[in-house]
């Protein structure tokens, strides 16, 4: 008993660490291509976001999107966003819309 208790808690660290290895990865990614127009809070204050009039990630426009249409608009872009199709794979795009989540939550 003492043996399956031991190589449970040790799943569950390993489970824990790369999920957080995970986020820390999605939320270089952001701050890598996202941040410099939807800033650090993904509030779009940034000189850059103001200049391309880019949208805060905390409107109520963005806040009702599906995971579904957030990938999809990133993959394919809209306005001035470039399209990250190509560029990104897929799972690093879903990384990033789940480190978005933790923004518009303000938990990062």
């Amino acid at each position: 008993m003492k043996m399956v208790l031991l190589i449970s808690a040790a799943l569950l660290c390993t489970i824990a660490v790369a999920g957080s290895c995970a986020e820390q990865k999605s939320a270089s990614v952001y701050k890598t291509s996202c941040a410099q127009c939807h800033g650090a809070t993904g509030e779009a204050d940034t000189p850059a976001g103001k200049a391309f009039n880019a949208q805060s990630l905390k409107s109520p426009d963005v806040l009702k999107m599906s995971d579904e249409e957030l990938l999809d608009l990133t993959k394919k872009g809209k306005g001035k966003m470039p399209a990250w199709e190509g560029v990104l794979t897929d799972d690093q795009l879903k990384g990033v819309i789940a480190y978005i989540h933790t923004l518009q939550k303000g938990k990062s």
